[in-house]
């Protein structure tokens, strides 16, 4: 039996009913997803151009990127990022994300003014977090799969880091788009995206795009937003940054990871702007990044200051971030943002 909280509260670890399979999973969920969220980056997409982009993306094959390929793009104002999976995904899915943290700061003040925060606090609330940041954000579009590429999103954080995938457009009446295995027998079951549900996975679950065939449909396709958000700490900072950080940007890089610590949500016990605790509430808002040492990761940034290298090249954006200028500013988190200091 499938069992769904009221609000905004997320669900327990249980045995679910995915389809024709009773599963039972360590680190996944459904959570309830304000309708408010959905509609507004459904809107912010439509508006800028992203929707259309993608399902441009899956019309044909002279319009996918090649596998394994990515491009650059500008729209909304925004520096974005495509790319395609290698061949062995067997399918036309693209991800889309934010090129840079000036597109990564757009897009988290969008959804946290419409509803994400409420969200980040009752995942931090039922799952006793010590702080959550939303910190690496994408968009999926997928039109055929020949066989889903089983995968896990991550591993050795200490359960601490989830992917928040967030259905933005499905085809009506389509079989589960979803598969997801059992984390004890490794037995198969299939999840149906629906409206306003969302699902979070986290440590080791092995799941994949279930397999479909629009094509016959031109324009059909799977649309969601997948949201990253992590308990940050000492002890997975920089796992998260060498294993999890697939896009554009954020680049591997810990320090940076290790700034968004607690960014947007708080557990109460360890709050230190307040008195007194007893009845006090958890700090839920946008406390910004704290300022870190900006720097390239690799010796070979030389090469694009004397024009040698480019950095529309993805392994060179990664490597040298700061002389491909993709941060802000200190600044800009110093004039806009407040809140109660980091964790300790």
């Amino acid at each position: 039996m499938m069992f769904i909280y009221h609000s905004s509260q997320i669900l327990e670890e249980q045995a679910y009913h995915l389809g024709v399979s009773c599963l039972y999973f360590t680190s996944a969920y459904r959570i309830l997803i304000p309708a408010e969220l959905t509609n507004a980056v459904k809107e912010y997409c439509d508006r800028i151009g992203l929707t259309e982009l993608a399902r441009n993306f899956i019309m044909s094959e002279e319009n996918n990127i090649k596998p394994d390929g990515y491009k650059f793009f500008e729209l909304g104002g925004v520096n974005w990022f495509a790319q395609r999976p290698a061949s062995k995904w067997k399918s036309d899915m693209h991800w889309i994300s934010p090129a840079d943290e000036s597109g990564h700061e757009a897009y988290l003040k969008l959804i946290n003014e419409n509803g994400f925060l409420s969200v980040l606090n009752s995942i931090g609330d039922l799952l006793d977090m010590d702080g959550l940041a939303a910190y690496h954000l994408t968009f999926i579009v997928v039109s055929h799969c020949e066989m889903g590429f089983l995968h896990h999103d991550t591993t050795e954080t200490g359960n601490k880091v989830f992917n928040v995938i967030i259905p933005l457009e499905f085809a009506p009446n389509s079989p589960p788009e979803l598969i997801i295995t059992d984390s004890r027998d490794d037995s198969i079951g299939r999840l149906k995206y629906e409206d306003s549900i969302g699902v979070m996975i986290g440590d080791d679950v092995h799941h994949a795009t279930s397999e479909c065939d629009y094509r016959d449909n031109p324009g059909t396709m799977r649309f969601a937003a997948t949201i990253y958000i992590a308990d940050i700490n000492e002890a997975n900072f920089e796992t998260i940054a060498y294993s999890i950080l697939t896009q554009a940007f954020p680049p591997p890089d810990p320090q940076w990871v290790l700034a968004q610590r607690a960014r947007h949500w708080i557990n109460v016990k360890y709050r230190d702007d307040l008195e007194l605790r007893n009845g006090a509430e958890h700090f839920v808002g946008d406390r910004g990044r704290t300022d870190f040492l900006a720097g390239d990761l690799s010796e070979k940034c030389k090469e694009i200051e004397d024009k040698l290298h480019d950095c529309s090249i993805l392994e060179a954006r990664k490597d040298c971030p700061w002389t491909c200028d993709i941060y802000l500013e200190s600044s800009f988190y110093e004039e806009g943002f407040s809140g109660p200091g980091l964790l300790e």
